[in-house]
């Protein structure tokens, strides 16, 4: 019997072993089922640029936006396309420029948030600054200012303002930058 108890204590064990690095492999190539996002595309006024976000943003007339969506006000899309040549400010720095400018203004205590930097894609170049301050509802958000430069049309640029709530910021901040360079001329 004691044999039997010490071959047991042995075995068990060793089989248990055997059987994890059989499953083990298994088990862990089974994966997370991934939470898919229905998307839509979304035309500014003029039809000539899409753009794709998450089918929970709502498109809607606000303003002079060539463009306008929002989710839940937690996240907001301003889009205004510009023929360069139509415009005192051809270019789209300047046009950047005078938009933050303008925001700076506005709000008085817009802070730098992180500096501005560049995405040079295949079909465009994205330029972006973020700021932070309150929004009208006096919650601490994060805007991204950008513009969009389209290389198959020189004097065609895009500039968005986006705005989402700085404690989402981790969350949310590479869906409006995927949201940016999404951005497809027709």
């Amino acid at each position: 019997m004691k044999k039997f108890l010490k071959w047991l204590i042995v075995v068990i064990p060793l089989l248990l072993l055997i059987l994890f690095v059989i499953l083990h492999p298994i088990i862990s190539n089974t994966k997370e089922e991934e939470v898919k996002v229905n998307t839509k595309e979304f035309t500014t006024k003029d039809g000539r640029v899409v753009f794709t976000a998450a089918e929970t943003f709502k498109s809607s007339e606000k303003g002079d936006y060539d463009l306008y969506l929002n989710h839940k006000d937690t996240q907001i899309i301003g889009v205004f396309t510009y023929t360069l040549q139509g415009y005192v400010e051809n270019t789209s720095r300047q046009i950047l420029d005078k938009q933050i400018n303008y925001f700076i203004e506005k709000r008085k205590n817009m802070k730098l948030f992180k500096k501005e930097t560049t995405i040079d894609m295949e079909d465009k170049i994205i330029t972006k600054v973020e700021y932070s301050d309150k929004n009208d509802k006096n919650v601490d958000c994060v805007f991204v200012f950008s513009t969009i430069d389209f290389k198959a049309d020189n004097n065609y640029t895009v500039y968005v303002n986006e705005m989402l709530l700085k404690q989402d910021y981790e969350d949310k901040i590479s869906e409006m930058i995927d949201i940016l360079e999404s951005a497809k001329l027709k």
